[in-house]
């Protein structure tokens, strides 16, 4: 009975460790989640503007070609 007893207190202790860890890996505030939100919106837009320009330039170059 004791051992089972110490086998649980073991458990609780490793997850209040793990519930510490996943706290501190959180934004702190919803500030911060909107800058991460803003930037990554950001970094999607300009990352579709860059393939968009590629295509054109392919194109382009395509076009010169077959000319």
């Amino acid at each position: 009975m004791e051992l089972c007893m110490e086998e649980k207190w073991k458990l609780a202790k490793k997850q209040s460790k793990k519930a510490a860890a996943t706290e501190e890996k959180k934004p702190s505030s919803s500030v911060e989640r909107s800058f991460r939100r803003r930037c990554s919106e950001l970094v999607k837009e300009q990352r579709s503007r860059f393939y968009i320009m590629r295509r054109c330039v392919i194109m382009l170059i395509q076009w010169r070609d077959l000319a």
